[in-house]
């Protein structure tokens, strides 16, 4: 799995701008999201991983397209996955607002409905 499609969901200009923002090497940044991104698709599984979620916490699901989840989660889902991967708190940092920010320019969420104890998370189904 190449991680240009594990990165597919997300803007360029949106991760260099968030690794320029928070001083982190661009390439790590990169590295870390298909991490993520592949972390999610292997174990459990996109779909599985979706449907535990809908099932945990309220409007989970903001947007969804045949390729991509738009997702509201707690923040202790980002926590498992920062431990899980092993990152910094600053790299978890920057991976979390790459996934904020990407949520916030998804012109089909309403950032409105986004509850204020929630955290985005984007999920690429595979190909």
């Amino acid at each position: 799995m190449a991680e240009t499609d594990l990165l597919s969901p997300f803007d360029d200009e949106v991760i260099r701008g968030v690794a320029g923002t928070n001083n982190v090497d661009e390439e790590k940044l990169r590295s870390a999201l298909a991490d993520h991104q592949r972390t999610m698709r292997e174990n459990p599984g996109v779909e599985n991983l979706v449907y535990e979620w809908r099932k945990r916490f309220d409007e989970a699901v903001l947007h969804r397209t045949s390729e991509t989840f738009f997702m509201a989660v707690r923040e202790t889902v980002w926590q498992e996955y920062g431990t899980h991967l092993g990152l910094d708190d600053y790299l978890l940092a920057a991976v979390v607002a790459v996934h904020q920010e990407q949520v916030l320019r998804e012109a089909a969420v309403d950032s409105d409905a986004i509850d204020e104890d929630a955290v985005a998370i984007v999920v690429s189904r595979p190909a």
